[in-house]
């Protein structure tokens, strides 16, 4: 496999099939499960998703002294801190991921059980908890049908030890011993009917994997074998979701970042002949890509369309480094 597909699959194996529990905010590692539902089929079929091995996740949630959120999820050997910063850091967010929130994700593989979580990220830092319950468990209702587990359970308490962050150029930085947190299991139930869904959890109307519906995408991006840049455009009907995803293999570890939005479709404008597209994404992406194929074939991709990253502001999308691709599809 890949670099990047090693790590991307990492990236989605932490938390592909979350389901979170009655007090927790939606996983912010899941980059399909964060999309708005019509276009989710779309996305699935560009981020690969690896099916967990195991049958637990655990997790633990900080604030930062900078004004970020970090979350810390562990499953199977795999250990991801994702950073992000909101808009508006005094809104009623509600939960951790918000759409148009940029995401940092720091990967890195290390020991995980049910009670323990260790690794090293390098010069970014390192993790060495163990957990300790508080008693308090919370278990979803019993489902019938169902192949293996029939239901979720919650286990609430203490995660005790060394946990030590810092991101590039210090941005964000946390040190910290005691951090309240869970261990969930099992990760997704296999039962007839309809998945179930923890309390407080919001329901989506499953989308098919094959989206029987029109829509035009953009995709451009570069590649080189340690790192990776990506700008994916879906519009379908009146509404044209935007996601950015960057890729960097450091040794042991990797940092993903991602970022959604979701605009207008006038914000994605292209010409019949699939000759010429315009696209001017809203927050948290800057300025405007161009798009433009001559008739020898020959496309380009260009403008000042930039995103920001906790770590990483100012991140281009456009230029001649990219490849790029524009089509319509049913």
């Amino acid at each position: 496999m890949t670099v990047r597909g090693r790590w991307l699959c990492a990236l989605c194996l932490t938390a592909a099939f979350c389901v979170t529990p009655p007090t927790a905010p939606a996983n912010p590692l899941d980059i399909p499960a964060a999309v708005p539902a019509k276009f989710r089929a779309l996305v699935r079929a560009r981020v690969r998703t690896a099916k967990p091995r195991h049958s637990w996740e655990s997790r633990f949630e900080l604030e930062t002294r900078q004004g970020y959120d970090l979350s810390v999820v562990a499953v199977d050997d795999v250990v991801g801190i994702a950073v992000t910063k909101h808009r508006d850091s005094g809104s009623d967010r509600g939960g951790f991921f918000e759409l148009g929130a940029p995401v940092s994700t720091y990967i890195a593989r290390g020991t995980v059980t049910p009670r323990r979580i260790e690794a090293s990220f390098g010069k970014f830092g390192r993790i060495a908890v163990r957990f300790r319950p508080s008693g308090r468990i919370v278990r979803s209702p019993r489902r019938s049908q169902c192949k293996g587990p029939d239901r979720l359970t919650n286990r609430f308490g203490v995660f005790a030890g060394r946990v030590r962050f810092s991101g590039e150029r210090h941005y964000v930085a946390v040190r910290a011993h005691r951090v309240k947190g869970w261990v969930r299991s099992s990760l997704r139930l296999h039962c007839g009917g309809r998945r179930l869904r923890a309390p407080g959890e919001r329901y989506a109307r499953p989308v098919s994997d094959d989206p029987a519906f029109p829509f035009d995408v953009l995709q451009a991006g570069w590649r080189e074998p340690l790192a990776s840049t990506e700008f994916l455009a879906f519009k379908i009907g009146d509404r044209t979701l935007y996601l950015a995803l960057t890729e960097e293999s450091l040794g042991s570890m990797a940092v993903v970042r991602y970022a959604l939005a979701v605009g207008p479709s006038r914000s994605f404008a292209q010409n019949e002949a699939l000759t010429s597209a315009t696209l001017r994404p809203p927050w948290p992406f800057n300025h405007a890509g161009s798009y433009a194929a001559a008739a020898d074939g020959t496309r380009t991709w260009a403008g000042h369309l930039s995103v920001s990253f906790p770590g990483s502001p100012r991140v281009p999308l456009a230029g001649p480094r990219f490849w790029v691709n524009l089509d319509s599809g049913l």
